[in-house]
């Protein structure tokens, strides 16, 4: 279904923006996590919660942020497990079990439905935060599944870049088997290549990582063997999920191309699904020329299915 422009309409003045609060909430396991909030003024409409990508952090969630609230919906964005903001240092760079990142998204809509009950729940997962709602819709408590109204995949990593080669693929595959805590370069292991993932100037990926206080430059093989199964295994694990669906991707993502991203939403069985390519964007959305455009969809689709 083609995603139409929507007239938003308004019953008073729209209010400003709201700033950022830095809270802490407790997971399934007792683990303390950090996040960020944007209240509105009064009720809030809609709650939306959402998941940041690989080696990113919740206030990339910030411009979002702000202009949902002005349209008087709540915002959540919560710290990622073994992510470049987790409190736990030794934690950092690694995932002991894929289901801990399910189990830390549903104590994070329990906490956030006991701040808003009556609210319909929004979910946006930005690339791994993306794959994350995936796999792990259908394993939240009824309550939680049945409260979300409506899920955003911001920048899809539905499937793999280029293959590492047969000696080097064959070498990661031991070592994620034997070897899964050890850590490794990221960039090193893709091979150093350059990879633009904004269209504001000529910025790397790994420069633009590395320049970032939440940086994480060395992963678990654990981490990335379990990151590329869900890849893999993405559209199987999304295909039967029936909420509705927007599906927001660039033209010019280094690592999943449009086609590939179409063909995994054609395999969506939501009846309510739209998409919409950004054609001269890259990986990071929320930072690219496009980006407008981008926050005026979001809010014209959650405004609408949160009446």
């Amino acid at each position: 279904m083609a995603l139409l422009a929507l007239p938003m309409t308004q019953t008073s003045a729209p209010a400003g923006p709201a700033e950022a609060q830095e809270l802490q909430w407790s997971s399934f396991d007792g683990a303390k996590f950090p996040y960020l909030r944007w209240l509105p003024e009064g009720g809030a409409g809609a709650a939306v919660v959402c998941l940041h990508g690989l080696s990113g952090a919740a206030s990339d969630y910030e411009q979002l942020g702000e202009r949902l609230s002005a349209d008087g919906h709540a915002v959540y964005a919560y710290e990622l497990r073994g992510q470049g903001n987790d409190p736990k240092k030794s934690r950092i760079g690694d995932i002991r079990k894929r289901e801990h990142w399910f189990a830390d998204l549903d104590s994070f809509v329990e906490h956030v439905r006991e701040h808003h009950p009556e609210a319909p729940l929004f979910l946006y997962g930005e690339s791994l935060g993306s794959l994350i709602l995936m796999h792990g819709f259908e394993l939240l408590q009824e309550e939680n599944r049945s409260a979300v109204r409506g899920l955003i995949y911001g920048s899809p990593a539905v499937a793999l870049p280029g293959g590492l080669g047969p000696f080097k693929r064959l070498c990661v595959n031991l070592l994620i088997r034997f070897c899964p805590g050890i850590k490794v370069s990221l960039k090193r292991l893709a091979g150093d290549h350059s990879a633009q993932v904004t269209g504001e100037g000529e910025v790397d990926h790994w420069e633009q990582m590395e320049q970032t206080p939440h940086a994480v430059t060395h992963w678990s093989f654990r981490l990335l063997g379990t990151i590329e199964d869900m890849i893999k295994n993405s559209t199987q694990a999304a295909a039967p999920i029936e909420k509705p669906l927007l599906v927001l991707y660039p033209g010019k993502d280094v690592f999943t191309t449009p086609a590939q991203v179409e063909a995994f939403y054609d395999e969506l069985r939501s009846k309510d699904k739209s998409k919409r390519l950004f054609a001269d964007s890259h990986h990071l959305l929320f930072y690219d020329d496009e980006r407008e455009d981008l926050f005026k969809l979001v809010r014209q689709w959650v405004g609408k299915r949160a009446k």
